[in-house]
């Protein structure tokens, strides 16, 4: 019980530092703090100030109250939101980096590299649920969290970027490579909803390979394009 009250402490001091600090650095324009004199990013004090307070938490506050709990565990999801926003821009940023001097399409990395770092803690948890006895829940997380990303995400980043140009119209460019891959996504969506729906709402073996089979003819398809594809 020492060993749990410890951690909450220590993880309800850890929330409040650097929460402020993530959402600070979140900006396109860094903040800065003027001082007379001097200039003083706005990132330190706010970082004394709020481990002050912290360390102040940890010492007087001796167990954990009940009333903490729901704004930590909301400030905790925000610092989360913050911390995966600035992860992907600097992945983003890599990716470009890496893209260039490889002289690859970025529509090639985002399909490979950026969709296996994307899709391997999916892929960790659903087989986890599946082996815990719980299919229908695995075979639901693999159509939701896509479809989550797709709709929420991209739909998100579509009406944000459409609003900064705005009244102009935003100017997507359309790699070949995104072409190919919304016809492999389709059709595997559709042989699922034929298979699943033939076999009464069950998942045949041969279904699984069908689909790791399809993936693999999808990577050799985007890797030809790409090595005959100018850049």
């Amino acid at each position: 019980m020492e060993q749990v009250l410890s951690i909450c402490k220590h993880f309800f001091m850890s929330c409040c530092p650097f929460i402020l600090v993530q959402i600070i650095h979140s900006f396109n324009h860094p903040i800065i703090f003027l001082l007379p004199n001097t200039h003083v990013p706005f990132w330190i004090v706010v970082l004394f100030g709020s481990f002050s307070l912290a360390i102040l938490h940890f010492i007087v506050v001796k167990e954990p109250p009940k009333t903490e709990e729901l704004p930590v565990v909301l400030a905790a999801f925000v610092m989360s939101v913050f911390w995966i926003s600035n992860v992907a821009g600097d992945l983003l940023n890599c990716l470009a980096a890496l893209g260039a001097l490889l002289k690859l399409p970025p529509a090639l990395l985002g399909l490979t590299v950026l969709a296996w770092g994307n899709s391997v803690g999916d892929l960790v948890a659903d087989v986890a649920v599946a082996k815990a006895g719980q299919p229908a829940m695995a075979m639901a997380g693999c159509f939701a969290c896509p479809m989550f990303n797709m709709l929420l995400g991209l739909g998100t980043a579509l009406v944000i970027q459409t609003a900064k140009v705005y009244p102009e119209a935003y100017e997507l460019r359309l790699h070949v490579s995104i072409v190919i891959a919304f016809v492999f996504l389709l059709l595997s969506l559709m042989g699922s909803l034929l298979v699943v729906t033939w076999y009464r709402f069950r998942v045949p073996r041969f279904w699984g390979f069908c689909l790791v089979g399809l993936y693999i003819i999808f990577m050799a398809v985007s890797l030809v394009v790409a090595k005959f594809t100018v850049v």
